[in-house]
């Protein structure tokens, strides 16, 4: 860690969702100190969303008395062009037009920002302060609305040729299957995700004659965690909607365990909420598929941050840590 004045011992974590842009103070040790949520999907053109954003930072350290400890402003986005430090063209956002967040709010604020993709923040996050502390080579899963995915190999985030390495979410996962918001067709994301149970859900209905208090809801009424009360009360739609999203979730964590020889893939996001309702037929599927060789060499658990909290707390760290060698 690098050592950093005392007085400035804060720092501004920002993760931006497909629904749900979540924003904290964050101490050296990882205490939120405190938090906002924006709803992203509010705003269609990106300076008013900056906006807004940067007018949630000011009241929160205004409310807190702490804009004189803050040493600045990390972000986690999709569709993040790292090089060129703008969100561009994320498939989830309501704008695609190349934005430069963090030099807008460094403008707006007076702190310094950094922007990095959502992932690379929740990575960061989970080795630094959560769950894969220690380890050099590890996956974290991001499941929200979307499929966030992130790599780390000998202590470095891997971001590829191009910087666009980790976009495990728009990997085939179903031939000529669901439609994406990318514009292509059976993309991972689209099966495993808050937003793929629900489908899910819509499908199974489709086929089935029997009751399930999920008929009453509309799909956009529909969420993840009216899903999982659905589940636990006993309701077989929803049941079997788990079962096949941990199905497939472990197909595609089978394939990661082969290519990379991870410790660890850490699972993270809204859905993880469902706890063993979603990881037993992961692991199931995982035993399944997976070559002899690689059984037990990898350890499979969800975020030791929380599933609401990795983003943000990835994004702050930034401003101490580098995502680079010996993280």
């Amino acid at each position: 860690m690098e050592q950093q004045d005392a007085a400035k011992a804060l720092s501004i974590g920002i993760d931006i969702g497909g629904t749900t842009t979540k924003l904290g103070i964050v101490d050296q040790e990882g205490h939120l100190l405190a938090r906002r949520s924006l709803d992203t999907q509010h705003h269609r053109q990106p300076q008013a969303f900056g906006l807004e954003l940067a007018g949630a930072i000011g009241e929160m350290m205004s409310d807190t008395g702490t804009k004189a400890r803050v040493a600045g402003i990390g972000i986690g986005a999709p569709g993040v062009d790292e090089r060129a430090g703008t969100i561009a063209a994320a498939a989830n956002l309501p704008f695609q037009e190349p934005f430069a967040l963090a030099a807008f709010l460094q403008s707006e604020l007076g702190l310094p920002a950094k922007l990095i993709k959502d992932s690379s923040a929740a990575i960061i996050g989970e080795r630094v302060f959560g769950g894969a502390k220690g380890m050099e080579h590890f996956v974290l899963l991001t499941l929200g609305t979307g499929l966030g995915s992130a790599i780390m190999i000998n202590g470095n985030v891997i971001s590829g040729g191009n910087g666009l390495a980790s976009e495990y979410g728009h990997s085939l996962a179903v031939p000529h299957g669901r439609q994406c918001n990318c514009g292509r067709s059976g993309c991972l994301e689209t099966y495993v995700s808050a937003t793929g149970i629900k489908r899910t859900v819509f499908e199974l209905l489709a086929g089935f004659k029997g009751h399930s208090p999920l008929r009453d809801y509309t799909y956009h009424a529909l969420d993840a965690k009216t899903i999982y009360e659905a589940a636990v009360s006993g309701d077989p739609i929803a049941r079997e909607a788990f079962r096949l999203t941990g199905t497939i979730l472990g197909r595609a964590i089978t394939g990661l365990i082969v290519l990379l020889d991870p410790q660890a893939i850490f699972l993270s996001g809204g859905l993880t909420q469902a706890g063993e309702l979603l990881l037993r037929p992961v692991c199931d599927s995982i035993d399944e598929h997976l070559l002899d060789m690689f059984k037990g060499s990898c350890e499979i658990a969800f975020s030791h941050l929380g599933g609401e909290d990795t983003g943000v707390l990835g994004a702050a760290a930034m401003m101490w840590h580098s995502p680079g060698k010996n993280l």
